[in-house]
């Protein structure tokens, strides 16, 4: 699985305008089932979204479309990680 996490580099009023486009394309990819979940941290100040694992090229192409990143307004950190241990309804998602 991959976690991407978005941190906001400049003020909110930046970000506002791009807030609709930017959860229609989280929506897209969920729908597609490449996300698992997204959401923003309780603070605000980062979001953070749990994807299955993606080709790296796939995945160049799916966050190109990010109205965020094209704003300019995120800067993007990824990391993998290994579901080892899970509840039995995650079971799926391990990687065996």
């Amino acid at each position: 699985m991959l976690i991407i996490t978005s941190t906001y580099i400049t003020d909110m009023t930046q970000v506002e305008p791009h807030r609709k486009a930017h959860a229609e394309w989280v929506a897209k990819y969920i729908d597609k089932g490449k996300f698992l979940f997204a959401g923003p941290k309780k603070d605000k100040s980062e979001g953070v979204i749990v994807a299955k694992s993606i080709d790296e090229e796939l995945l160049s192409v799916i966050l190109s479309e990010d109205s965020h990143l094209q704003a300019g307004v995120v800067e993007v950190q990824i990391g993998a990680l290994d579901s080892l241990l899970t509840q039995q309804e995650f079971k799926r998602l391990r990687r065996d």
